[in-house]
């Protein structure tokens, strides 16, 4: 008889008496000895998995079920990250302000008030019960290596920035399964706007606290707390290469995401095994058991974020004289109330705030989109049934095959907010917006369409990516297909998907340009993306890429990629935008070499000689890359999509990867070119500086490590590098102010928290699966692991490593290898 203690108590009991075992250590480095299992790991029986670190500390994990191997794998990740996974387990808890305090602008505070009001730990433990018994036993065996890790080393002799700290405890399933549903939901993003939304006077009371209770963010940057977020900040660039555009003529993969740099999102590198069930290389979030991007004998896949829509914001019609009852159709119906507590530290008191919901979702209030008298506003996100995501990947890392992939998508519908890619060993190149997606009727999308182009905040919001329908029209309620694995999305027959013999790609534009030549139109939901519309410079340099139609040609003559041409394509660091102005700007900063900025002459000779100098790259040794991305920055946004003050030839739907195109008439562009040049000056910044004197990765810290690349929106460059980190994390990184002037410049240079994170390139062979690989930030987060750094210098050099797949290499790779067991 099987007896399986619970998942609450499970952690707190290995913490007590110590029976979850110790990890055993194992042959010294290089001896190439294969650990083995000495005793049936089954589910009946203890946790066991043998992990051994290969260079950089990648991990090769192996036991003989999920359980066990998802136990080797929490403790491997915990002995890296175990601060990462704590802090966002404290986050998903909605526990920041019970150990930090209310933070500054109340941030912490609000951050807990919204996981409350999203039921984010009690959705989780629902969740839970609903997992198949492997998925749910994968989860728990994460969770118990993880402790077991944290027990050995106690909260004292952790690594990392969390040393010591109170909040470093044992975690539970539930807590893992928080975190992953945190991930999942678009509208955590909404956490101020939703936690802030009461009705208009006169006020519904809150329950308890003190005097200032009521008053979340106010006198404390509340405008900082409300503000309304707007598109999701992404980019990633995803290649799958068919037969006919290889030297082998089998298939290949580029996966490239840009992400984080600090905190949560960023990836983990693993090789994970069962014998005779399941092999798998690749990288994941940390804190998410599995690989995300990655491969096995017979398939390779990777994501980007998707550009179509995760939520809708419905606003509704209210009741006459009660702004807590809405009309929806012929009927009323009255808001739900939700009470909630916030224990904050320093404080007698617990905050108490009512929030409240419409059948759609959370009730949001913004200035500009306020709770009034006549109307409110609610959210629902596509993703809040979605308890498929831990059994998707399991399925996909099974997978021998592009059809096995296939269908685990058309089964799980697990992925919240991505596209994937995927080849096949013969050459079969496949993209799928996998994304969950809010499933419209055709007539409600032909009124929003309508609403659109007629209503100006209709039309404004969704200028920010935002849907807004009108909540008490039933027309607007999201279509429950039964062909769908979740309730209201669009099921997987109707994703936009193509398949191709020489490449599909994606670089977060929508689904519309998939490929270069054959774009995707048709009768997909506008909630998908937008067709004919401009895209981003990035997107159209990656379509050059892969047609080998820049000046440097990276498929060689034959046009036809081979491993070394593709890993040193996406690092060419070559920029379109120059490629498509620079000539033209040297011309005319040639033929006028002064131009009148503020009733002052200024010589431009010095900076057009730069320019002219340049090969419009962004290396370390690039110089004129500074003073280029200073001169293109001055430009809006919107003016890299379209005709204007920036490009002279406007977009044109049938030729996207060409328009727009060529440097505008006018002084402007001289008058920016004096405007930077002057900026570089002011610092005392030659304007022939090196690139890899300034820009620097600030989270390896003393270690001023030079990077590379530049920003894909501005310069048209493949390799992704900036400085927003786009993290919710309290690991401490500290920024320079900025350089008043410049959009991107800091008082020590470009910082990089974001771009390039995992880089894996992969080939099939007559033989199996050939890649090479690059964890930019490296595998460790603790600064005093020599594993810190090592990559990121790596990467600086533009150095990839050779992926250690099949298991001689592994054996003959292997430094440290241990056993760790625990009890179930």
């Amino acid at each position: 008889m099987r007896v399986r203690l619970s998942t609450v108590l499970l952690p707190a009991l290995l913490l007590l008496t110590g029976c979850a075992g110790a990890a055993s250590s194992a042959p010294a480095a290089g001896s190439g000895a294969v650990a083995r299992v000495v005793s049936d790991a089954g589910a009946s029986g203890a946790y066991e998995a043998t992990i051994r670190r290969s260079g950089y500390g990648v991990a090769h994990i192996e036991a003989a079920d999920a359980g066990s191997l998802a136990f080797g794998e929490g403790y491997a990740q915990a002995e890296d990250h175990l601060c990462t996974i704590a802090d966002q387990v404290v986050r998903a808890r909605g526990e920041r302000a019970k150990y930090f305090g209310r933070g500054d602008a109340d941030r912490h505070l609000v951050s807990d008030l919204a996981m409350r009001a999203l039921r984010v730990p009690d959705k989780a433990a629902l969740m839970l019960e609903t997992q198949p018994e492997e998925v749910r036993l994968w989860l728990e065996g994460f969770v118990a290596g993880y402790n077991q890790f944290l027990r050995q080393t106690g909260r004292d002799g952790v690594p990392g920035w969390c040393r010591g700290q109170d909040w470093v405890v044992p975690i539970t399933a539930r807590d893992l399964a928080a975190y992953h549903r945190l991930i999942a939901l678009a509208i955590s993003n909404f956490a101020g706007a939703i936690v802030t939304a009461q009705p208009p006077a006169p006020a519904v009371a809150a329950v308890g606290g003190a005097a200032d209770r009521d008053n979340v963010g106010a006198g404390h940057g509340a405008e900082r707390s409300v503000s309304f977020p707007g598109p999701r900040m992404t980019a990633s660039n995803a290649w799958a290469l068919g037969r006919d555009l290889t030297e082998s003529g089998r298939g290949m993969l580029l996966a490239n995401p840009h992400y984080p740099w600090v905190g949560s999102n960023r990836f983990w590198e693993k090789q994970l095994r069962i014998p005779g069930d399941l092999e798998v290389y690749g990288a994941n979030l940390i804190g998410v058991p599995g690989v995300l991007i990655g491969f096995t004998e017979g398939v390779a896949w990777t994501h980007t974020v998707s550009a179509g829509t995760r939520y809708t914001l419905y606003a509704v019609d209210l009741v006459p004289g009660d702004p807590t009852r809405y009309r929806f159709g012929d009927e009323e119906r009255a808001m739900t109330a939700l009470e909630v507590t916030v224990q904050v530290r320093g404080e007698a008191e617990p905050v108490r705030r009512t929030l409240w919901s419409t059948h759609h979702g959370p009730v949001m209030s913004t200035a500009n989109l306020p709770w009034t008298e006549d109307r409110a506003f609610a959210l629902r996100d596509a993703n809040e049934d979605n308890n498929a995501l831990a059994a998707h990947v399991l399925a996909v890392n099974r997978a021998t095959s592009l059809a096995d992939l296939r269908r685990a998508h058309a089964r799980y519908q697990g992925l919240p907010f991505v596209n994937t890619i995927a080849v096949s060993p013969d050459g079969i190149a496949w993209y799928i917006d996998a994304a969950a997606t809010p499933n419209l009727s055709a007539e409600a999308q032909a009124e929003w369409l309508r609403r659109r182009r007629a209503e100006p905040m209709t039309r404004q919001l969704w200028q920010s990516g935002i849907v807004l329908l009108h909540g008490s029209d039933p027309l607007f309620e999201w279509v429950v297909d039964p062909e769908a694995a979740h309730p209201g999305i669009v099921p997987y027959r109707d994703l936009p998907q193509l398949e191709r013999r020489d490449y599909v790609f994606n670089a977060n534009d929508s689904y519309w340009l998939s490929h270069g030549d054959t774009l995707l139109e048709g009768a997909y939901s506008p909630l998908h993306g937008e067709q004919r519309v401009p895209v981003s410079l990035r997107t159209r340099s990656n379509v050059l890429h892969l047609t080998n139609r820049t000046p440097d040609r990276v498929a060689g003559e034959d046009g036809r990629f081979s491993l070394r041409e593709l890993t040193a394509a996406i690092l060419a660091n070559r920029s379109l935008t120059a490629d498509l102005v620079a000539s033209e700007l040297v011309e005319r900063c040639t033929a006028t070499p002064r131009v009148e900025v503020d009733g002052q002459m200024v010589d431009l000779t010095e900076g057009c000689a730069v320019l002219a100098a340049w090969d419009h790259r962004f290396d370390l040794d690039s110089r004129g890359a500074v003073l280029f991305r200073e001169w293109v920055s001055r430009y809006s946004p919107a003016s890299l999509r379209r005709s204007g003050d920036l490009f002279a030839v406007g977009f044109d739907p049938s030729d996207p990867v060409h328009t727009p195109r060529g440097l505008a008439p006018g002084e402007q562009a001289l008058e920016h070119l004096a405007g930077a040049a002057a900026l570089l000056q002011s610092q005392g910044i030659p304007l022939d500086v090196p690139l890899g004197e300034l820009q620097y990765a600030p989270s390896k810290l003393p270690q001023r490590i030079p990077m590379h690349g530049g920003n894909g929106g501005y310069e048209g460059l493949l390799n992704l590098m900036q400085a927003s980190s786009g993290s919710n994390t309290l690991e401490p990184v500290k920024l320079a102010p900025g350089v008043p002037g410049s959009r991107f410049m800091t008082e020590a240079g470009y910082p990089v928290l974001h771009g390039a994170s995992y880089l894996l390139a992969v080939e099939f062979q007559a033989g199996g699966p050939r890649a090479m690989a690059l964890l930019t930030y490296g595998q460790s987060g603790d600064p005093a692991s020599e594993h810190f750094t090592d990559q990121a210098w790596l990467f600086s050099r533009k150095e990839w490593r050779p992926v250690l797949f099949r298991e001689d290499d592994i054996a003959a790779g292997t430094r440290r290898q241990y056993t760790v067991r625990g009890s179930r």
